[in-house]
């Protein structure tokens, strides 16, 4: 079954074309970025939650095994952040950046307002109503602007970016950029004991940000290319290593944090926790172990769905949401929910990573977006012809 997967991604990905080729491709990151995102389509699926007892045990520790997923794209972002800016370029770098992220989050509010037009499709209701119900009710312009959450809860990674990025630019723009780490570093222990343990720090406000969350990645990300520090290879087995432990104490900081400080029943439920303690030296040493192993990967498939993750991540939820209103209207024709079988978990997380794999592809083959650049390559050609027509009013004018 595995072989049968790999290849139809393989198919996929060569009906778009093979990854780069650059000759100082760092393929273990591109490696494990296929990996995180993967944890992050089993996070948004919850295979076998619910199913039974054992199989909400199940997805506890599917969900707790990836929660470096999003972090690593954040320390990734903040690693290759430092690798291109310093103090004379900061301000034009930081534009762009925020420029092509600003594309990203615009194409992922669209495929999910094209996502909500096709389950109103599918379920016969006004498509007209289901989009004015997604896009005003209980929205706020911070959550549009800020958090992100506003029309897709996945998206706020987009802005989280955004921000973070920007608040390591503003140390770089005054070289002050050795305290970027621990003012990040204060704003993340608060957000990990506020939304964890509230016994010790309790304020109602969201945490899964940018100031909380992504800041602190992106500075350590930032701060691991920046510094004097040097990763040997020698040392690979030792990250190894110290991940496995790691992830064990994660396991066991999760069980503490959901069944005892939040009392719920084992297997009863889930609480939804972004980050914990051990996330934080985790995510450190899986990505030294991919640093460590600049060629882990290569020659397997994995670089190459590295290089497509960004549009498997804004593409999968939609993907998702239009398959959970099919299912709903085969229900009847059938005579049975899909979700209560053993097929759908098993397999809904690799479905979905496919089709938003192909999805995407498609979509930039048909020139609508540009991977690996704007993902609103229209919205640049209409502004230039504006400007070229208004250029040649005034010509005529004249």
């Amino acid at each position: 079954m595995l072989k049968r997967i790999r290849s139809i991604l393989i198919t996929v990905i060569n009906a778009y074309g093979q990854g780069a080729t650059m000759s100082n491709r760092i393929y273990s990151i591109d490696s494990l970025r296929a990996i995180a995102i993967f944890f992050v389509v089993i996070a948004h699926v919850s295979p076998f939650l619910g199913f039974d007892t054992y199989g909400t045990y199940v997805f506890f520790v599917l969900d707790t095994i990836g929660q470096f997923d999003v972090p690593i794209f954040f320390v990734t972002s903040g690693y290759f952040f430092a690798k291109k800016v310093d103090h004379s370029n900061v301000s034009a770098y930081t534009r762009y950046s925020v420029q092509k992220l600003s594309s990203l989050y615009l194409f992922g509010i669209l495929i999910a307002l094209a996502a909500t037009v096709g389950v109103a499709l599918i379920h016969d209701q006004n498509v007209i109503d289901a989009l004015l119900t997604h896009l005003f009710e209980d929205n706020s312009l911070i959550q549009l602007l800020y958090y992100g959450d506003a029309i897709s809860i996945h998206l706020w990674f987009l802005t989280g970016l955004i921000f973070s990025i920007c608040f390591v630019s503003l140390f770089v723009a005054v070289e002050k950029s050795h305290y970027v780490l621990p003012v990040a570093t204060v704003t993340h222990v608060l957000g990990i004991l506020s939304q964890n343990y509230p016994m010790i720090v309790d304020f109602s406000y969201q945490t899964q940000d940018a100031l909380f969350f992504g800041f602190f990645y992106v500075a350590l990300g930032f701060h691991i290319r920046s510094s004097d520090w040097t990763i040997s290879e020698n040392r690979s087995r030792l990250y190894l290593g110290a991940f496995c432990i790691l992830l064990m104490i994660q396991l066991l900081e999760q069980y503490i944090i959901v069944y005892h400080i939040h009392g719920l029943t084992f297997g009863q439920d889930i609480y939804w926790t972004e980050f914990t303690v051990s996330t934080v030296p985790l995510v450190f040493v899986l990505f030294a172990y991919a640093l460590s192993n600049p060629d882990l990967g290569k020659g397997t498939i994995l670089p190459d769905l590295g290089e497509y993750a960004v549009g498997v991540y804004l593409v999968h939820l939609p993907v998702f949401n239009v398959l959970l209103a099919l299912n709903d209207i085969i229900v009847p024709i059938i005579g049975i929910d899909l979700r209560t079988t053993v097929l759908w978990h098993l397999f809904i997380t690799p479905f979905v990573y496919v089709l938003s794999l192909a999805l995407y592809i498609l979509i930039a083959k048909m020139g609508i977006i540009e991977i690996g650049g704007s993902h609103i390559p229209w919205f640049s050609y209409v502004r230039t012809r504006l400007r070229t027509l208004r250029s040649d009013r005034e010509v005529t004018a004249d």
